[in-house]
């Protein structure tokens, strides 16, 4: 287990400017290219990426303790955790963009094609794919193959 989350973090999100530093470097510009584009100083930007990662990893601990995950990856930095479901007996995923908010997601082989939920999943998960900068060959993908393409290449990204 990577973090242990005995009570709940405060919940707070990431403001807007901490958003913007957050996925500029997520999209692996470096600390100092960002500091000279948002016209700041090198150390403004190490700090509030800082902080954006600790918000960061604290929403993605609070979305796991919440849904009973125990997380055993998690990365503030990629907006992503993943662990075991004691509810589902499942692996589960939390993703974090700005677009989304928090998401928990949890490993199945869905009926895609019957799903009330199709045209949502497929929306957010394209939406995860896009806000990452991932290249997706096949976008019409049923939602649970998106998924776990996803997650999958997520994981590589962590580890």
């Amino acid at each position: 287990m990577v973090t242990s989350f005995g009570k709940y973090q405060p919940l707070k999100y990431p403001t807007k400017t901490q958003v913007e530093i957050w996925f500029l470097k997520r999209n692996d510009l470096s600390g100092r290219k960002i500091a000279k584009q948002k016209d700041v100083t090198p150390a403004f930007i190490s700090k509030t990426l800082k902080e954006a990662n600790k918000r960061v990893k604290s929403l993605l601990g609070n979305a796991a303790k919440a849904n009973k995950i125990t997380l055993d990856l998690i990365s503030a930095e990629q907006g992503f955790a993943k662990g075991k479901s004691h509810m589902f007996n499942q692996t589960a995923y939390i993703t974090f963009s700005p677009e989304n908010g928090i998401q928990v997601w949890y490993d199945h082989k869905g009926e895609c094609s019957i799903c009330e939920e199709f045209e949502e999943c497929r929306k957010v998960l394209l939406q995860e794919f896009k806000a990452r900068n991932l290249k997706l060959d096949n976008p019409t993908q049923r939602p649970t193959d998106l998924g776990e393409l996803l997650f999958k290449t997520l994981e590589e990204m962590v580890e």
